[in-house]
């Protein structure tokens, strides 16, 4: 079971999808970032010993993804695990970014990083907490790239702070 908070597959796929999106680039160019990333991360595993504390005791979910033009790659809590060990991670990078002004017309907090802001961007973040379920979802946005964590489960502790994603998501960039 995916508890994802920020992916190509929930409603917050509009934000994505805005009229404003920043990026010079189409989702068919190739992201500099992206290159980087693919390089230096070339599977799912590797991105994952970037999170090694919050993927302890989750499984790789098939069909995850490590190439130039997007990364998609998601743990999940075993099959029959108990509803209070349920939780997920999903690590997503593409092209396409968000502006600023959209992340706060969607509720994004907005948070400051000078490496971030340095090449050009900034990072953001959206805790949700629901009763028995909490998630963060952290991004980074980058001129031709963009970068979503999101940790959710049934247990608070497991979620990722929004300085922990931001720095995650600085290692992957190479920032």
């Amino acid at each position: 079971m995916a508890l994802t908070a920020c992916s190509s597959d929930d409603s917050t796929v509009g934000i994505r999808n805005a009229a404003d999106i920043n990026s010079p680039t189409s989702a068919s160019a190739e992201s500099p970032y992206l290159v980087k990333i693919a390089q230096n991360f070339p599977s799912c595993e590797a991105i994952g010993a970037t999170l090694e504390r919050y993927i302890d005791g989750l499984t790789p979910a098939p069909g995850g993804i490590v190439s130039s033009q997007r990364v998609n790659c998601v743990w999940e809590a075993a099959a029959g695990e108990p509803p209070s060990g349920l939780r997920s991670v999903e690590v997503v990078v593409e092209p396409e970014t968000v502006t600023s002004a959209t992340a706060a017309k969607t509720g994004l907090v907005v948070l400051p990083d000078s490496a971030i802001e340095a090449a050009g961007g900034f990072a953001h973040s959206m805790p949700i907490n629901m009763a028995g379920t909490a998630f963060t979802a952290t991004g980074v946005e980058l001129p031709q790239a963009s970068v979503s964590i999101t940790v959710g489960g049934r247990d608070a502790a497991t979620v990722l702070d929004p300085a922990g994603g931001v720095a995650v998501a600085k290692q992957l960039l190479g920032l």
